[in-house]
Order: C-alpha cells, then structure tokens, then sequence
C-alpha cells in the first residue's frame, strides 16, 4: 500500500463519527488476534486492521439502526407542526378572549364563562373580560359566568359592532335601524340607552382611553370623533389618505387615533395638526387595524389585486410625526381581522380553508419580515368567514 493511499484512508476514517470505546477495543482486540504476534505485523497490515475496526463498528450501528436501537437522522430535523386547537383557551397573561366568524361566537374567560358556536351579530368583552355583551336577535345581552344574563336591552335592530370603554362604565354600539346605521351608547349596568349620532358607517366604533371621547366611521366614509363632553362629533379629511375609512382606533395611551381605508393608513394627533399618512400605490381590502403600542400599528389586508397573498403590515409613527411602513409578512391563508393585547402581542385571524376559521399569536413585523410567523395557534373553528371580529382582554 502505497505512502499516498494510507495517508487518504487515515484522513477519510478520521472524519467519520467516533463509536463508543467499548466497541472500538472489541473489534480491535479481535482484529489483532486474527493476525498473530506482534512482531510480524507490517504497516501495511495495521492499515488493515484499522479498516476492519471501523467496518466492524459501522456495521454493528447499521444493525442497530436497522433494529430500531440506534436512530440515525441526517441533516437537519423538523420539528412536526402542533396540531391547531379546537377548543378556544385564554392566553397568557390575558384575562379573556372572543371571536365572532361567520355569525357565531366562541369566547373564552380567565374566570369561568365560555361559549363555543353561540349565533350572534357582534360581541365586546368587557375590561378584564368580567362580562361580555353580544347582539343577539334585535337585542343586546350582557353574559356573566355561570350562565346568568345580568340584562337584555331591545334595540330596535340588528347590532352590528359593540365597544366597550375603558372605565367600563359605557357601551358604545352601532345598530341597523330604518334608513341606516346608528351609533348608540347605553350604560354598563343596562341603563337608559341614548342615541349619540344618527347616520354612520357599519364600523365598530373606539373609545378614547380617558372615556370622554368615542371614535366612528360616518355615513359618507369619514372619521370621526363624538366628545362626550360637548355632546358634539367632529369629523376629519382623512379620504385623501385613505380612501373610505374601514377602521378606527384610538392608541392605548394618549389621543391619537389611527384610521384605516382602501387606500392606506393614518394617524391624527391633534385636531388642528396635519395627519400623519401613509399612502398606498393600490387600494388593499383592509380589513383589520390595531395598536401593537403607543406609536406603533398593524393592519391586516387580502393584497394588491392580481397577488394572491394577504398580508400583515406594520406602522411606526416617528418623533417628528410622519408615519412608515416597518415591513410586511404575507401568506396565502386569507386574513380577516388582527387585534392586540394591552402589551402590544398581535393577534390574526385567518382563513386556511373556505368554512374554517383559525385564531394565531403571531410575530410582529419587523423589515426582515417575509412570511407571516405564527408564535401560538389558538383555535381553529368552523364557521364562514364573511366577518369575523376579535376582542381580547
């Protein structure tokens, strides 16, 4: 055996996996003894040798493997996908949450009320998810644990959207009446109901975190704000921006309120400031806006058309008040709404498949971002997705 050789054989054996010590002196005290003496044991032998070690060794792993004893993997190993739940539990550090698809409602709570496939038109938790209240018929019921409906209020119509304040003290809702959407707001308790404003938009409407001010889409596509104080709404010119507003949102913090169209997202600060805007090139069917912290936002929409893939945008808003897009992370599963919770975790919900409905923790956007990272599958719900609201507490 030539000098060459020995040298390639001793570097190819050398980058092999080491077998355990038991086994290497095994076959090589019954190598040696194969042999003879020592003393008649030439190089070129010794190569032998170690050849015949190694075939041992790597034999006796291929029988293990082939047994089941030993596993080999080779290359890396995925982890397999955990199954998506079915029935809906309350996240971490939440105190509940609810999710209305296709006209039915599954709520969860840290203290004891659930439902799973209840029909209804809207539903609110409220703060701490104590009570819930929901459209039910032409109603509006408020559930606590135990099965109990503390108070049935009629409303004349269908309730489209319900939110609740963050003192807890008032429900402000929009119903279908003759002649169009109202807003409405009645008390926490069920008491005396009054109209706020008598034309809007279908649009759940977002309270201001002091509870003097609630935020709301009027009829002709606008934002708007009614102060409770004065008892008189305001409207903004958010249209060059966004197009036909499709959802408010008022910062947890603050007065800033984010609004939502075909045509991008904007953010107004004061009343007689300029809007921050972010413009988009084509009209998106957005279709959910939230805060993911006090000068951030998401939004979650079905795409530019002729794409095929939804997407979930995030927005920082900048210390000399401009608003820019932080990137995006798409997926072929059809959005339909986003929500967050008071520290900022986003929320989607998702269509995989027509007649299921999926409820994810998902990754924020960042400007590495590509496709959209589920962090914690929630639930997964049969039900049309033609609307679908979320409320988490």
């Amino acid at each position: 055996m030539s000098a060459e050789l020995e040298q390639q054989l001793r570097a190819a054996f050398g980058r092999l996996p080491k077998p355990s010590r038991e086994a290497s002196a095994r076959a090589r005290s019954a190598a040696l003894a194969a042999i003879g003496p020592s003393g008649g044991r030439s190089s070129s032998v010794l190569v032998l040798v170690f050849v015949a070690v190694a075939f041992a060794v790597g034999a006796g792993a291929a029988a293990l493997a082939a047994t089941g004893n030993l596993r080999v993997d080779i290359g890396a190993r995925q982890k397999p996908a955990r199954p998506v739940p079915t029935r809906l539990s309350v996240p971490p550090r939440s105190h509940g949450l609810a999710l209305v698809a296709g006209g039915k409602l599954w709520l969860a709570t840290r203290n004891g009320l659930r439902i799973e496939g209840m029909p209804v038109s809207a539903a609110e938790l409220s703060p701490r998810a104590l009570y819930a209240v929901v459209g039910l018929g032409s109603s509006l019921v408020a559930l606590a644990p135990g099965n109990r409906r503390p108070w049935v209020h009629p409303t004349g119509g269908r309730v489209a959207a319900a939110s609740w304040s963050p003192d807890g003290l008032k429900i402000a809702y929009v119903v279908a009446r003759p002649g169009g959407y109202q807003l409405r707001i009645i008390e926490g308790d069920g008491s005396p109901d009054g109209l706020l404003v008598g034309h809007v938009g279908a649009v759940k409407p977002s309270w201001r975190p002091d509870a003097l001010a609630v935020a709301y889409v009027d009829s002709r596509g606008r934002a708007a704000v009614y102060d409770l104080a004065t008892g008189k709404p305001r409207t903004f010119d958010t249209q060059k921006c966004v197009g036909r507003a499709r959802a408010v949102a008022y910062a947890p913090l603050g007065r800033r309120l984010a609004v939502a169209g075909v045509g991008g997202v904007a953010v107004i600060e004061r009343w007689n400031r300029p809007q921050a805007c972010f413009g988009l090139e084509q009209d998106l069917a957005i279709n959910g806006l939230t805060w993911v912290g006090t000068r951030a936002l998401a939004t979650t929409d079905n795409g530019f058309t002729g794409i095929g893939r939804s997407a979930f945008r995030g927005y920082r808003l900048t210390a000399n008040a401009q608003l820019d897009g932080t990137g995006g992370a798409t997926t072929s599963k059809r959005l339909r709404a986003v929500a967050a919770s008071s520290d900022g975790r986003p929320i989607v919900a998702f269509q995989p498949a027509p007649g299921t409905v999926e409820l994810a923790i998902v990754h924020r956007v960042t400007p590495a971002s590509r496709a959209l990272g589920v962090q914690k599958a929630l639930v997964r719900v049969h039900a049309r997705a033609s609307a679908v609201s979320i409320s988490w507490r």
